[in-house]
């Protein structure tokens, strides 16, 4: 894993799976309800893993855990609410502001948000923006945009983190 500090955001560069489940351990322990994230990424980019891999660390059953392209909201208890929502089927930013996503963000969960530049405008103003790119089949390079307070503590989990 590579990480480097930009100056608004994080570039980390994942080598595999294990790298991803290590990046949403590490944002589980930086997020606090209220956090609603937005993520990005080309289908197989490894969204739904990530939100999976925070969510199991925040004590979510992992057979309970699954992609929300047809059900569109999945609502997971563990040591704090998780939010998955997923707008890739949704025709419109008003279809997903039908669903009412602004009444999670202030949940007491984290919100997380498959395909939200589909709907960048209804994610409120201080979202978190994961933008994930595969390189491989393997391989993945990610940007987080956050508080630079977020940004340098993920940083430092990830860095001390064993590879």
């Amino acid at each position: 894993m590579n990480i480097r500090n930009g100056d608004d955001h994080l570039g980390i560069d994942l080598n595999d799976e294990a790298d991803t489940e290590t990046l949403g351990r590490a944002l589980a322990d930086v997020v606090s309800p209220g956090v609603v994230i937005g993520l990005v990424g080309n289908l197989g980019a490894g969204k739904t893993r990530l939100v999976r891999a925070l969510a199991e660390a925040l004590e979510v059953d992992p057979d309970a855990i699954a992609s929300p392209t047809f059900v569109l909201i999945h609502e997971y208890e563990g040591t704090m609410p998780v939010y998955h929502f997923d707008v890739y089927r949704l025709p419109s930013p008003a279809a997903f502001e039908d669903l009412g996503p602004a009444d999670y963000w202030s949940a007491g969960g984290v919100c997380l948000v498959e395909w939200a530049d589909r709907v960048p405008d209804s994610l409120p103003p201080d979202a978190w923006w994961i933008t994930l790119q595969a390189v491989d089949p393997t391989r993945r390079t990610v940007r987080i945009t956050a508080p630079p307070s977020v940004r340098e503590r993920l940083a430092a989990l990830l860095e001390a983190a064993p590879h």
